[in-house]
């Protein structure tokens, strides 16, 4: 077969547009693809080492977060002992009495209700399960009216409510608020009725305690001391009904007080600070089992006065404590009994009063046999009861 110079020209251009085109779409276009996603990835790179370098200037700022957060987790869980003992609740109605003072009875506890805490990750999870099985209880625990279900690490939440009924002085009630919006431990107050007595000046009614907790990952056991506490009644209907005897336990609330504990208290053993501080900010103490010199000054006038102490070489602070009051200053002492032979704790109390006013000095459940107490010092106008 003979082909015409037309063909031959055809023929021609085809062979040249294969010798063209094959390494192109065969060579060539696959290099191309391939410089182009290598140039992507470098961007890319480029792009996650100025983001890493970023990060890595800002290395400080984000460690300086990190342990911020991490305080801060540690403060908020702090708030929250790691048990809803009955024994704590019982010293928490006690010490509240005392401190704001106010009398709480018809006291009826109520049963503990723990929740498990999960993370995200953890509550995803237990969706799954849930939604393949319809249980994830296999792994409850009833024990004591607390039911807890075991849903993985973390910590576990517990509730407990507790009703009261109460009396207190209108001042002491605005006190008692406020003690316990800002008691150390988490507490709410759920339910709240109350009844004022213009003639008496007095608050009643009832109110809702609800107390919370949390144990699991290694957290301390709360632990108590039972203090040496008067036993009985005269009369256990008056004392059930809030009348009579109950009556009398509402005080005066002192304006600064001096608090001393046993040697083996979950407290320190030397308290200082002001009435009605749940956040313990004007607090000083100490925690040694010894007689400790504590010297107490009043400065100020005109209702405008401050508070500054010393225990041993310790001072509050320069400042002192800024307060304001109608009349006179009240400073009470709060001893207890002495556990034994061991019990060292004591004060030698230094009383300073430079004010236009009295200071009534009391001293409250100071052993009989051994008080913990001694006057040593009075500059000034203080009246001791």
């Amino acid at each position: 077969m003979k082909l015409s110079e037309r063909d031959k020209k055809l023929l021609l251009i085809l062979i040249l547009v294969i010798v063209v085109c094959v390494p192109y779409f065969f060579v060539i276009q696959p290099l191309i693809d391939e410089c182009d996603k290598l140039n992507k990835e470098i961007t890319e790179i480029k792009s996650d080492i100025s983001y890493r370098e970023t990060l890595a200037l800002q290395e400080n700022e984000f460690s300086a977060a990190a342990g911020e957060y991490a305080t801060a987790k540690t403060t908020l869980i702090d708030r929250f002992p790691s048990e809803l003992l009955q024994e704590a609740s019982i010293l928490f109605i006690h010490n509240t009495e005392q401190t704001i003072p106010m009398s709480l009875y018809q006291v009826a506890f109520g049963d503990d209700v723990a929740t498990q805490i999960t993370s995200e990750a953890e509550a995803a999870a237990i969706d799954e399960v849930e939604a393949a099985t319809g249980d994830v209880t296999n792994d409850s625990v009833i024990e004591d009216n607390t039911t807890t279900t075991s849903l993985g690490g973390g910590l576990i939440g517990m509730q407990t409510q507790t009703r009261f009924a109460y009396d207190v002085p209108y001042q002491e009630f605005k006190s008692f608020l406020k003690y316990i919006m800002e008691y150390r431990e988490r507490m709410v107050i759920t339910e709240l009725d109350a009844s004022y007595s213009a003639e008496m000046d007095m608050v009643n009614g009832n109110f809702t305690l609800a107390q919370y907790a949390l144990s699991g990952n290694g957290r301390y056991t709360v632990q108590y001391l039972e203090p040496n506490m008067i036993q009985g009644t005269t009369n256990v209907f008056k004392q059930a009904s809030g009348s009579s005897e109950v009556m009398e336990v509402v005080q005066e609330t002192p304006d600064f007080f001096v608090l001393l504990n046993n040697p083996g208290a979950d407290v320190d053993s030397i308290i200082v600070g002001k009435s009605n501080d749940a956040s313990e900010t004007t607090y000083l103490s100490s925690q040694k089992n010894a007689v400790r010199e504590v010297t107490i000054t009043f400065t100020g006038e005109s209702g405008a006065y401050n508070a500054n102490y010393v225990i041993a070489s310790t001072k509050y602070s320069n400042d002192g404590i800024n307060f304001e009051k109608d009349g006179m200053i009240f400073l009470q002492i709060i001893s207890s009994s002495r556990m034994d032979d061991d019990d060292k704790v004591g004060i030698d109390l230094n009383v300073v009063n430079e004010t236009d006013t009295q200071v009534k000095l009391e001293v409250i459940n100071d052993d009989s046999e051994n008080p913990r107490v001694e006057i040593k010092g009075i500059t000034g106008d203080v009246l001791i009861k």
